[in-house]
């Protein structure tokens, strides 16, 4: 072989081999950008939410036992919660609460029963009453239970003080029944010092209640139907059993607003009541009340 034919042969071979090592080059590094870039961030939930507003009612009844005669009642209320923990075991989430509630009403017209209230303020207040109650939630997959500090007091001195524990068991059936659940719940509330109900009782009563609430959402209205049954002892109601049955209709419309202000909903509705008054102790055993607020979560 001669020397031109050595250089003609080396010449072909670099013309075919070295577009093929710098095409491998440039994929080389391609794969390595893709491999290396860091993924996009995840934005975190924020772990304290909260909410307030306002609700108007034309009765206030507290487990079925009626507080004031047929007056409106203010009744603001503001909460806030912190969770505490969130994983993927049994033990799924732990948030704890911290709740303000408060009612304002003509100092004329609360304790029509008869049995609890004193009949009139006896400085002419209108801040009837005044709660407290924080908690803690353990959410077991779909099963929440909750246990709740609740004290209740009277600005204006119509009833004593009183403290109980309040613990629900809930369940969320949302997976379950879709657009047909039922959101079930059961709780328990004792009394761990003065009366809710029946201050005539000289030992701590007892109060159960079992819940449903089914909705049901379009675009921004949601339309919820609450049935409520509670059942007392004789030391909680005047009387021993079943005290009362409630079932609602309400209306909540989402307000247009930028969600940087939070959440804004307005609600109206009515709750009808048939109450056993050997047991509750109102002058009546059917009732209409009907309510009304605006509210934001955040």
């Amino acid at each position: 072989m001669t020397n031109k034919s050595v250089a003609q042969i080396c010449a072909i071979a670099a013309v075919v081999i070295m577009p093929s090592l710098s095409w491998a080059g440039t994929t080389s590094k391609t794969v390595a950008s893709k491999a290396t870039a860091p993924a996009p961030e995840k934005l975190n939930e924020s772990f304290i939410t909260g909410d307030l507003g306002l609700n108007v009612v034309s009765a206030y009844y507290f487990h079925g036992v009626l507080q004031n005669k047929h007056k409106p009642s203010l009744q603001p209320y503001a909460d806030i919660f912190l969770k505490a923990y969130e994983g993927d075991g049994a033990l799924n989430k732990v948030v704890f609460g911290l709740g303000v509630w408060e009612s304002y009403t003509d100092a004329g017209t609360v304790g029509s029963n008869g049995l609890t209230y004193k009949k009139y303020s006896p400085n002419n207040s209108a801040w009837y009453e005044h709660d407290v109650t924080p908690s803690v939630a353990f959410s077991f997959g779909k099963v929440t239970i909750t246990e709740t500090y609740q004290f209740f007091s009277s600005p204006n001195n119509q009833f004593d003080d009183s403290q109980a524990l309040n613990s629900k068991l809930s369940f969320d059936d949302a997976d379950l029944l879709g657009a047909f659940a039922l959101h079930p719940s059961v709780s328990l509330t004792h009394e761990i010092d003065g009366k809710q109900a029946n201050p005539a009782a000289t030992r701590h009563g007892n109060y159960w209640e079992g819940s449903l609430a089914p909705s049901y959402s379009t675009g921004p209205v949601t339309v919820t139907l609450p049935l409520v049954v509670g059942i007392g002892s004789q030391n909680y109601f005047k009387g021993n059993g079943y005290g009362f049955f409630s079932a609602g209709l309400n209306v909540a419309y989402t307000l247009p607003v930028s969600k940087s202000y939070g959440t804004w909903t307005a609600n109206a509705g009515a709750t009808y009541y048939t109450l056993d008054n050997n047991v509750v102790g109102n002058n009546a055993n059917r009732d209409l009340v009907a309510q009304g607020g605006l509210g934001v979560a955040f």
